[in-house]
């Protein structure tokens, strides 16, 4: 290990000099720039932790290419970390483990000092566990909704038999809501609701409206579903303590569609009037097999209407990553253009760029993929053991967005300059070292490299970028010199 702590020491100064160099020579954030590149660039294809660098011990201390750390809590090496929410100056990770545990739950951090984020406690429901991706919080109104799984009478169980942590992916059967307003780092549970009877094949996708009132959930497991079978659904967070469901949709709605099909995720535009939630094809009913994206209109649920319904808009779809899944959609306004980023998940091109001016014509106007997602490459990584996809994602500004940040999985953190949102460019990359030391093992536990899963923050007020890993815990990341010309603030 002696060799690669060299290299590592090496590969810091090189890589100091050139940021140096560059800092003199002008640029977009070169000559602001307030840290010192300390890069320890990725040695294959883009996003790659090649097989050799597993072998030798070079990717035990991760990848980076403009940013440095500033600051890591572990949540006590627990592992099995997924998504990650935030509320003024805290920070919330959840899990996917399975089982009753100390260190099972929502971990809350105080960040209020980015160098030194430090874990607060873990809140466990007493109704349920594994809230898996099912986490959001409404920063209007400091609501916040996570997912949960019956400890009692676990809905995994009633319809596959098992507790693989993989299957209770799909089976969450109830929302958990807090308040953080009075205090982010002591959220109050305030609220149960059950969704097993509105979802009996469990619920995944979770997306709170801007203005934190309405939280918009939907159903993964349609393939024992009828098309009348509510898919989709609106939940009236306006009263914490009384969420209730006031609209719901389902595929009956779609003339153009004869089975029930599963969602993944979605998001909402700023005036939280239009919905774009992606499709899962791998879950869907047949013949129903579609990958991409509905929009619709959710203007009368947002206004309270009576009778309020979703209004389907328009639909794209693709055929450029298998038969999988539109896993994510991210909104964003650039130049005062609204546009979505979507797909991800799937052996094949990662992300489709739609512009949404108008959402009931919809086509995917230009792709991004790195070079470890490329099919082109596929057999240049197949013998890595790496999951080269993209999951989750963010943004700088939504009303006026500069950067997509993307966990990818294997690939870690990737910055993609979004200002030419046709020609999207990769200016900076954070693959965070192993961290094998962990006490539950399950999905995507690795010892040799990291996996990050959640959703990504940028902390305006220090320059900031939140992320969470699967085996890390809660990491905080800066932007640095050799980052070279982007559209981040410079802090």
């Amino acid at each position: 290990m002696r060799r690669y702590r060299a290299l590592a020491a090496a590969l810091l100064a090189a890589s100091t000099i050139a940021a140096s160099l560059a800092a003199c020579s002008g640029g977009d954030n070169f000559a602001r720039a307030t840290l010192a590149a300390n890069d320890l660039p990725e040695t294959g294809l883009q996003g790659q932790v090649p097989l050799a660098d597993q072998n030798s011990g070079r990717s035990m201390v991760g990848y980076r290419k403009g940013m440095t750390l500033v600051g890591q809590s572990t949540l006590m090496d627990r592992g099995a970390n997924m998504q990650l929410a935030w509320y003024r100056d805290c920070a919330y990770v959840d899990n996917g483990s399975a089982g009753d545990h100390p260190l099972e739950g929502l971990a809350v951090l105080d960040v209020s000092d980015p160098a030194k984020p430090s874990l607060v406690k873990i809140v466990s429901s007493p109704t349920g566990r594994n809230s898996w991706e099912g986490l959001e919080v409404g920063a209007a109104t400091g609501v916040m909704v996570a997912f949960a799984t019956s400890r009692t009478a676990p809905l995994y169980t009633s319809l596959f038999g098992t507790s693989n942590p993989s299957v209770e992916a799909v089976a969450a059967d109830a929302l958990d809501v807090y308040d953080l307003s009075q205090d982010c780092r002591n959220p109050v549970r305030v609220a149960t609701l059950s969704t097993r009877d509105l979802f009996p094949g469990g619920m995944h996708g979770l997306k709170i409206s801007p203005d934190g009132k309405t939280a918009y959930i939907s159903t993964i497991k349609a393939s024992s579903a009828s098309a009348s079978q509510a898919t989709l659904a609106a939940v009236d967070l306006s009263v914490p303590s009384a969420p209730k469901v006031i609209a719901t949709w389902n595929w009956n709605d779609d003339p153009d569609n004869t089975g029930a099909e599963a969602w993944h995720d979605g998001d909402i535009s700023a005036d939280g009037k239009t919905l774009y939630w992606g499709t899962v094809a791998s879950f869907a009913n047949e013949p129903v097999k579609h990958t991409g994206v509905r929009a619709f209109d959710v203007s009368a649920i947002q206004n309270r209407l009576t009778n309020a319904s979703f209004k389907l808009l328009g639909k794209v779809d693709w055929t450029d990553c298998g038969d999988s899944q539109g896993h994510t959609v991210q909104f964003a306004n650039i130049k005062a253009t609204p546009y979505i980023f979507a797909g991800a998940e799937c052996q094949g091109v990662q992300y489709h760029v739609i512009p949404v001016s108008d959402p009931a014509h919809m086509t995917v106007a230009a792709t991004y993929t790195t070079e470890a997602s490329d099919p082109k490459n596929a057999a240049a990584v197949s013998n890595d053991n790496i999951t080269y996809w993209g999951h989750y994602t963010g943004v700088d500004n939504v009303s006026d967005a500069t950067t997509l940040f993307v966990t990818w999985y294997g690939s870690g953190l990737r910055l993609l300059d979004i200002r030419d949102p046709l020609h999207i460019r990769e200016f900076a990359y954070y693959n965070p070292p192993a961290h094998p030391n962990n006490v539950f093992c399950g999905l995507m536990c690795a010892t040799k490299s990291e996996y990050l899963m959640s959703d990504v923050h940028y902390d305006t007020s220090f320059g900031n970028v939140w992320f969470a890993g699967v085996n890390g815990g809660f990491y905080v990341a800066h932007i640095t010199a050799s980052a070279g010309p982007n559209g981040l603030a410079v802090h």
